[in-house]
């Protein structure tokens, strides 16, 4: 009897326990309801939990929201779900019936549709080749929508409208299958939605056709081909995957390429005879099958050179770095008819090297009108720009530019400036051969020694030093004033690619690396004297100490004591040097 007590006991105290929770249970929810006396409605305040969301919006970090709803007595006390309104995007993707050739430009039609009742702001959309060949659609096709570069805000579309952009893509390498592309849509780094889409293409191997044409120089500008324009020995190249084919233009300018596969090519021409200049120099054919390339007609026309000449100078010798310098630059009109919308297209292999940095071209800039330049006469213009510290290790600024109305630079009059900056001497290595073999490489056995090698100051016009190239066609010349240095070859050699040879004293990377130049054959050319310099006050002969240094215009000290003068004195150095050597 006493065990059935204690159980009784245990139970009546769970029991008293169960009703003393549910009491206090009831008593927090009742303390949470309040009746408005005026409008006899009880207001509920309900915190839900929030859910893992089925929209494609971008993930949010906030917390979970709080709702407050009112209800009359009559009705049900319990808390009602809310609808939040979100973006809803779908994307597709749709191009024509084609076939296509392989290379071509084809256009795609993409829709994203929001289908939601939120507006969907940094929309973006991107493509990739799921299969098949691969189709690749420029970044800057997409416009807004780029995913690419990442900083982008993207598009917004509204809710219950569309946007449609068409991009365009290409196909250049053909792997044996159509590409299958994938278009997808995302906002913010939300994933949306995607698409599938096939690119209908011709194989290029289904067939083969032939591409022929004319190459000719529009003499009288009537811009048709006549009798005895045809400009023969043009080198005429096809490209495609690549791979390219060559051949070269008859006696009338005619070229022709058999058996090619279907396909888009790059078509270019070179070694075009007496300065003309073929508009446009890279064009697209295609071979289709249909012989729609078999007529291609290329025309040339007379350089703008032939009318218009340019010269660029920096109005100081000497700057330091983070001086603002500026450039008078000018042209001239020699030819019958005013020339006008002339621009200044400069720097155009992107910056580096001892180039000027944040230029004004002012009117003369790619984006200005561009300037006239009347007939029979000249026009001065002012550029600026700011010193580098990159010039420091080249001893020298150096800024070019050519000059038309248009970006294409073939025919263009160029102009370059120089001025000096301070920096101290260094030393200069060069290699010469004679590339029999013609396999572009300076083998041992074609190492040219005996060859008299000068440098002419590129600033200042003089020659500053001669030497002779070792049996091993090399030759040093030391301690040279930084800066740089147009290499002269004297007897019966010439460079084998035509202009001039330009080289930089200094302590950049490739300054320092032994520049390796090819020579061929030529007119025997006679040595020029060198320039006289006078040694500074406290300078003095110093012996050579090794390479192929023989002869200076000032002993090498000399030559080092000028560097280092420019560096402390500078722009009377030099203008004593022009003086001399004029």
């Amino acid at each position: 009897m006493a065990l059935s007590a204690r159980v009784a006991t245990r139970r009546s105290l769970a029991f008293l326990a169960a009703v003393t929770l549910t009491a206090t249970l009831t008593a927090t929810a009742v303390a949470q309801e309040t009746e408005n006396p005026e409008t006899g409605t009880t207001t509920t305040t309900t915190t839900t939990e929030s859910t893992p969301s089925t929209t494609t919006g971008a993930p949010t970090t906030e917390s979970a929201p709080t709702t407050s709803t009112e209800t009359t007595a009559a009705e049900s006390s319990e808390p009602q779900p809310s609808s939040t309104a979100a973006a809803k995007l779908d994307i597709t993707a749709t191009t024509g019936t084609g076939p296509y050739l392989v290379g071509r430009r084809i256009p795609v039609e993409v829709t994203i549709t929001n289908t939601g009742d939120a507006d969907a702001t940094g929309v973006k959309a991107d493509s990739y080749t799921a299969s098949g060949s691969s189709f690749f659609v420029q970044s800057s096709e997409w416009g807004d929508l780029a995913t690419w570069p990442t900083t982008g805000a993207g598009a917004t579309v509204p809710a219950g409208q569309k946007l449609v952009r068409t991009v365009h893509g290409e196909v250049q390498q053909w792997s044996g299958a159509v590409p299958l592309v994938r278009f997808t849509v995302r906002i913010g780094n939300a994933w949306a939605d995607s698409t599938d889409l096939s690119i209908p293409l011709v194989a290029p191997d289904s067939g083969t056709d032939t591409a022929a044409g004319l190459v000719y120089g529009d003499r009288n500008g009537n811009s048709a081909p006549d009798a005895g324009e045809g400009l023969a020995d043009v080198a005429v190249r096809l490209y495609a995957a690549g791979q390219s084919v060559e051949t070269r233009t008859d006696a009338e300018g005619r070229f022709r390429f058999t058996d090619l596969p279907v396909r888009v090519y790059s078509l270019s021409v070179s070694d075009v005879p007496d300065g003309w200049v073929i508009t446009p120099a890279y064009s697209q054919i295609e071979v289709d099958g249909n012989g729609s390339a078999a007529n291609v007609v290329l025309r040339g026309e007379r350089p703008l050179t032939d009318r218009l000449s340019a010269s660029m100078r920096f109005t100081k010798d000497l700057y330091n770095v983070g001086d603002r310098a500026e450039i008078q630059i000018t042209l001239t009109n020699s030819g019958t008819d005013d020339l006008a919308g002339l621009k200044a297209f400069c720097d155009r292999s992107g910056g580096e090297g001892p180039e000027l940095r944040d230029v004004d071209l002012g009117e003369l800039g790619w984006t200005a009108p561009g300037v006239a330049v009347p007939a029979g006469q000249s026009r001065t213009f002012t550029i600026s720009g700011a010193i580098s510290p990159e010039t420091e290790q080249y001893g020298s600024v150096v800024y070019g530019c050519d000059f038309g109305p248009e970006e294409q630079s073939d025919g263009h009059p160029v102009a370059v400036a120089w001025a000096r900056v301070p920096a101290p001497p260094a030393d200069l290595r060069v290699r010469f051969y004679h590339d029999r073999d013609g396999d572009q490489i300076g083998r041992p056995d074609e190492m040219l020694p005996g060859v008299v090698i000068g440098l002419k100051d590129v600033i200042t016009g003089a020659v500053v030093a001669k030497a002779t190239t070792d049996a091993e066609g090399r030759v040093l010349f030391q301690n040279v004033p930084a800066g740089p240095y147009e290499i002269r070859v004297y007897g019966p050699w010439t460079f084998r690619d035509d202009g001039r040879h330009i080289l930089t004293v200094g302590s950049c990377r490739l300054c320092q690396s032994e520049a390796t130049i090819a020579l061929v054959p030529g007119p025997d050319v006679p040595e020029e004297d060198l320039s006289p310099v006078q040694p500074p006050a406290a300078g003095g002969d110093a012996a050579p100490t090794g390479g192929a240094l023989a002869q200076t215009g000032a002993s090498v000290l000399g030559l080092a004591a000028l560097g280092l003068l420019a560096l402390v004195g500078g722009f009377g150095t030099l203008l004593y040097t022009r003086r001399r050597s004029a």
